[in-house]
């Protein structure tokens, strides 16, 4: 996240909420002013964060909620996500009171479970109890994250690990009827998406980034992957348009999947909005493979 330096605080009068434009601050929250005024878009929200932290120095404040998981770098869906405030615990004798701050209630007193760029941060499970307003499956969609293949932040045992300690914490009961829910090894919140999307029709749970071995030395793992039939179902962003390396590797891939006796489907952000045709599409190609594998066996 950075450092905490750089934050102006007008705790001695001199830069105020009347002056602080004359002087060339940037008002972050009440009492916290900020010199260089960011460029990117979520680049305001990091001072704010850096801006509230330098604030409470002295205070037992802990980062929670959304603000924590953003800092740890879970991706969050964009009903969740919230780069205008920032969300903290605090401890039983200190009620931060900013517009900018949304105080979370401690059962205990905080403890940090790692420092990030100088900022306590919650544990990443108390973090994902606190986002109350989600939906079953944007909660696992938030446990996915937690649990995925580049650089996890917990284990599957870490995580119900830390439930057992939460038992009777609001939230827990619900976290745990959906832990069956989450896979590991997940690489972004479309496949968990897409994963939930086929289970919710009654098609099998697919694996998640399936190890697939080609005759070419090369492994490559597909999103999600039904190993008998051989039928690959992989998110398709837009991330690569443009970029013709990319494209060329992604068609070598393609090839060399289909050589390996795969079919591949790609699923688009709009046919996640309306996945009927897919579905039948994928349902189709599970009969027909599981049909053939009959017939050869």
């Amino acid at each position: 996240m950075g450092d905490l330096r750089g934050i102006e605080l007008a705790r001695d009068g001199r830069i105020t909420c009347r002056n602080h434009t004359r002087y060339g601050y940037e008002r972050l929250a009440r009492g916290i002013y900020r010199r260089e005024v960011p460029t990117e878009p979520k680049a305001g929200w990091w001072a704010l964060v850096r801006g509230v932290m330098t604030a409470y120095a002295r205070t037992p404040v802990i980062l929670c909620g959304p603000t924590a998981l953003q800092v740890l770098g879970v991706a969050l869906p964009t009903s969740l996500e919230d780069w205008r405030r920032c969300h903290v615990i605090a401890g039983s004798r200190c009620r931060p009171e900013r517009t900018c701050v949304v105080t979370h209630r401690a059962v205990r007193e905080p403890v940090a479970w790692r420092i990030v760029g100088g900022a306590p941060v919650c544990h990443p499970v108390d973090a994902w109890l606190e986002l109350h307003g989600a939906t079953d499956d944007e909660l696992v969609e938030v446990g996915d994250g937690l649990l995925r293949r580049q650089r996890p932040l917990l284990t599957m045992g870490g995580l119900t690990s830390r439930l057992d300690e939460l038992s009777g914490t609001t939230g827990v009961k619900r976290a745990r009827r959906l832990v069956r829910l989450l896979r590991v090894g997940t690489d972004s919140p479309y496949e968990t998406r897409t994963r939930l999307m086929l289970v919710r029709a009654g098609l099998p749970c697919p694996q998640v980034n399936l190890a697939v071995p080609c005759r070419s030395g090369m492994t490559y793992h597909v999103d999600l992957g039904y190993e008998i039939e051989r039928v690959a179902v992989e998110y398709d962003g837009a991330v690569h348009v443009g970029d013709r390396r990319q494209m060329e590797l992604d068609a070598l891939r393609r090839r060399q999947l289909q050589d390996e006796g795969w079919m591949v489907i790609n699923v688009t952000a709009d046919q996640l909005r309306h996945p009927g045709d897919l579905l039948a599409s994928i349902e189709q190609a599970l009969i027909l493979r599981r049909a053939a594998a009959a017939r050869r066996s």
